[in-house]
């Protein structure tokens, strides 16, 4: 004997249920862009609060963003969720390869890394690969450390200028809006006036 089939449930406006549409990473970036401009508070600490996000963003410093960005709020006096907001839309997956290769490449041509081109990074990682921890640990000591310092501050001089200018960009941005609000509130209070 077979059970009766259940009828699917039809919601209440006679339309089928949408598909689910999965992670839109433009929708996403768009959401935490209008999230970021909507923030209130002093906009001098919000501006430096864009300013740290985006900073330590564009740094190759992925592992230690969010204490960075915690300790540079704590130092500048900088807004903590405007640094978090900027940090995630200058630090995503489509940026953060472009970054980490300029980043190298500044770093590599003002204070060199001892690794010269690509095919030595390569020759590196598969060494460590097939090497003990022990052997491994000693290798980064040799080779690593350098090259790490190196990227980092070829990561600090490209994130200085964007830090910048996405601070006064913020200001500039904030004025404007302050000013159109207070036409607008004029011509509101203009037109209550007239009889």
């Amino acid at each position: 004997m077979t059970q009766p089939q259940m009828p699917t449930p039809v919601p209440s406006n006679n339309r089928p249920p949408r598909a689910k549409r999965g992670f839109r990473p433009v929708r996403a970036l768009r959401y935490q862009w209008i999230k970021l401009l909507r923030l209130k508070g002093d906009p001098v600490v919000i501006a430096r609060g864009i300013a740290v996000g985006t900073f330590v963003g564009i740094t190759p410093t992925i592992p230690f963003h969010t204490i960075l960005i915690i300790i540079f709020c704590g130092i500048f006096r900088a807004n903590l969720i405007a640094a978090v907001i900027s940090n995630w839309l200058v630090s995503n997956p489509i940026s953060i390869p472009i970054e980490y290769y300029l980043s190298w490449k500044i770093g590599e041509f003002l204070f060199g890394s001892g690794l010269g081109s690509w095919q030595e990074i390569e020759g590196l990682l598969t060494v460590l690969r097939h090497a003990s921890i022990l052997e491994g640990a000693k290798l980064i000591a040799e080779k690593g450390t350098f090259f790490i310092m190196s990227m980092t501050l070829g990561g600090c001089i490209l994130a200085s200028p964007f830090a910048i200018l996405a601070y006064f960009s913020y200001i500039k941005w904030y004025v404007y809006r302050q000013k159109r609000r207070y036409e607008k509130f004029l011509k509101t209070k203009a037109k209550r006036e007239i009889p």
